[in-house]
């Protein structure tokens, strides 16, 4: 007892919607994803709750409808953001390679940060005789 056309697509659309805004409120945006060291586990650990949170909502409205189009665009569009977020997370932010957690572990860079440059001391000000008046 499927849905009209229109009806399944547009009920489709709006789940993906709905998983699209569960991974963006669960997850960094993907410009910091990419910026923290690779394979970080608490990327891992928010990808995973925003994917089994998602899979819920999708489940439960299709089941609701009783359309299966709605579970199918629903399960492409949590399979699509787990993958955006998983690869962004294995990107090394300053080579722009993909390491698979094995290879991070082999080459010993999980969870280095990025090294940071000598600068000088800040100093507001250097003496007060300049604000009096």
């Amino acid at each position: 007892m499927a849905l009209k056309a229109e009806f399944s697509i547009m009920g489709g659309l709006a789940v993906s919607a709905i998983v699209y805004a569960i991974h963006t409120n669960a997850t960094p945006p993907q410009a910091d994803i990419r910026a923290l060291p690779q394979n970080t586990p608490d990327i891992e650990k928010s990808e995973r709750a925003a994917s089994w949170i998602s899979a819920g909502v999708v489940g439960g409205v299709s089941l609701i409808a009783k359309d299966p189009n709605i579970f199918v665009m629903g399960a492409v569009a949590i399979v699509g953001m787990a993958w955006w977020t998983r690869h962004s997370n294995y990107v090394v932010g300053t080579a722009g390679k993909f390491l698979s957690p094995e290879d991070s572990a082999k080459a010993g860079t999980a969870n280095s940060g990025p090294v940071m440059a000598e600068t000088e001391q800040y100093i507001p000000f250097q003496d007060s005789s300049e604000f009096s008046r």
